[in-house]
């Protein structure tokens, strides 16, 4: 990435005004935005592959050289924008701590829930899960047992560089559907055949009672206060996970994931 056609690459200091751009337009990047970064030339190589093709690619001047950032950049489009950076400026730009050496701004992906389900389907739909540890787990577990789809309703935003990471590149091959409430979540999944199966720590049925024979949309809610009863009207059943032991309930990933295989082991 350093040697082009037309001699060295230009190096961008602190000053170049396209830093500023990227500066800015990093640091304002919400679950609003029309653009993600995505860090690391892994997953900025998968996104590539999966056919998210990146706006602008960012790498640190010391790593320009790296093998794995070349071979990432060899299978670009050659219309994608390539910077290279001081390393002081990458370290400034990226958004975690200790950042992977490359940055990719893209597109946000817009998922959609599918129009039929199979007899075996299933959704997750996450609802104000505000940990991205948690929302990237979820969609990791979503694509472990081969969900149609990650509804994602307030919260974290899924494609945070956290929740990214906590994916595993999961995200990057299930479709996400982010939407501002339940009710209009409802009505896709529901007209592509799937019942709603929302969870609760003391009521509803045994989780292993059979409501998890699908298509189901498993209903998550958020870590310190779980699902709000006023849904009620939006849900076909409540389940519960019964504890034999002292603690009151699970982590929002692990009881997700817990379901989600059940509901992928049950019987139809």
């Amino acid at each position: 990435m350093v040697e082009s056609s037309d001699g060295p690459r230009q190096v961008l200091g602190p000053r170049n005004p396209r830093i500023a751009e990227l500066r800015r337009l990093i640091g304002r990047r919400s679950s609003r935005s029309g653009q993600i970064v995505l860090e690391g030339p892994r997953t900025v190589g998968e996104a590539n592959d999966a056919g998210f093709v990146p706006l602008t690619v960012v790498v640190p001047e010391s790593s320009a050289d790296d093998p794995g950032v070349r071979a990432v950049d060899e299978k670009l489009d050659p219309e994608v924008e390539r910077l290279v950076v001081r390393d002081k400026v990458f370290t400034a730009l990226a958004p975690s701590v200790t950042p992977q050496p490359m940055l990719a701004i893209l597109d946000r992906p817009r998922g959609a829930v599918p129009g039929s389900f199979a007899v075996d389907d299933l959704a997750l739909v996450l609802v104000e899960v505000s940990d991205p540890g948690n929302v990237g787990t979820l969609v990791r577990v979503a694509d472990a047992v081969g969900a149609a789809c990650v509804v994602v309703i307030g919260g974290a935003d899924p494609w945070s560089p956290k929740a990214v990471r906590a994916s595993a590149g999961s995200i990057l091959r299930v479709p996400v559907v982010v939407m501002p409430d339940l009710a209009d979540a409802v009505e896709p999944l529901r007209r592509a055949g799937a019942r709603m199966i929302a969870t609760d720590v003391r009521e509803g049925e045994p989780h292993d009672g059979g409501a998890l024979n699908g298509p189901v949309a498993i209903v998550l809610g958020s870590e310190p206060h779980g699902l709000d009863r006023s849904i009620d009207p939006l849900i076909d059943d409540w389940v519960r996970i019964e504890m034999q032991g002292n603690t009151e309930s699970l982590n929002v990933a692990m009881a997700g994931t817990l379901l989600a295989y059940e509901a992928r082991r049950a019987p139809r």
